[in-house]
């Protein structure tokens, strides 16, 4: 509760100094309620973060260091991308909205460290062998791969809902400036924030597949049968199976659940094509 707290001081102390610097001028109302709440999110995302770290830890064996440095990167790219203006010539523009964005960007970094900590899991136990017993029964092995998935997701809607509000609060800020860049440059911003997202949880979310139909091909085996009925009971059990993991679907199919993300994605891509 205290990271939420302190989160929200921060958005407050970000629009208290804009608004002593832009004396006598009026509030912003729109981006100042953004700013406010992008910094109270930046502190959730954090606590929520670290919190499915520590389940994770308690039932998987991974350590910060397996993790860590895939994540900084990522972190660090996204760090860069916000303060591009400041590397290339010419006007670089307030400060204020940069620093709430960099706030979210290493806020999420435990978010981060889980989605890789998954990826760091699933490869790490031993490939399903039909030659050998696995070291845990199949239904054990369904019920990690379910409990993983889930704990994925809900990661992505919580990245993908501060992205979304990263964007909104990037959008208002960049009204309120004297000479506003276009709005396709916010799209695109959007854009950029789902993809720092996606490269995490895209190679988690490839290793989650891989292993799930490994593990149908496990339980469901169709290389070595002759009989027709039974090559088509166990088809049929194994797509079955992989819906019940989510092995059937695809990447964009995922992200498309995650609203949050996918949307910035897409209209930034649009976007980046539209004419000015």
């Amino acid at each position: 509760m205290w990271r939420v707290v302190l989160g929200l001081l921060v958005g407050v102390g970000v629009v208290a100094i804009y608004q002593h610097e832009h004396s006598p001028g009026p509030l912003p109302l729109v981006w100042a309620a953004l700013a406010v709440t992008l910094g109270g999110c930046s502190g959730a995302i954090l606590t929520y973060g670290l919190r499915r770290w520590a389940e994770l830890t308690t039932e998987h064996s991974v350590r910060v260091r397996e993790v860590i440095w895939p994540v900084v990167a990522i972190a660090v790219c996204g760090v860069l991308a916000v303060n591009v203006t400041r590397f290339v010539p010419g006007p670089t523009g307030n400060w204020h909205s940069g620093l709430l964005v960099c706030l979210a960007i290493l806020a999420g970094i435990p978010v981060g460290m889980v989605m890789f900590a998954v990826r760091r899991v699933v490869s790490a136990e031993p490939p399903p062998d039909p030659a050998e017993p696995s070291p845990d029964p199949p239904g054990r092995q369904v019920a990690v791969l379910l409990s993983l998935r889930r704990l994925l997701q809900r990661l992505l809607a919580a990245e993908g809902a501060v992205v979304a509000l990263v964007t909104f609060e990037f959008g208002a800020y960049s009204q309120i400036q004297s000479s506003p860049p276009p709005a396709q440059y916010v799209f695109i911003f959007g854009g950029v924030g789902s993809t720092l997202v996606a490269a995490a949880y895209v190679p988690a979310w490839t290793a989650l597949q891989h292993r799930a139909h490994l593990l149908c091909r496990e339980l469901f085996p169709l290389d070595d049968l002759n009989d027709g009925a039974t090559i088509l009971s166990n088809a049929a059990d194994s797509q079955r199976l992989e819906q019940v993991l989510g092995a059937d679907r695809g990447i964009l199919a995922d992200l498309q659940n995650g609203l949050a993300v996918a949307a910035p994605l897409l209209a930034g891509a649009v976007a980046a094509f539209l004419p000015h």
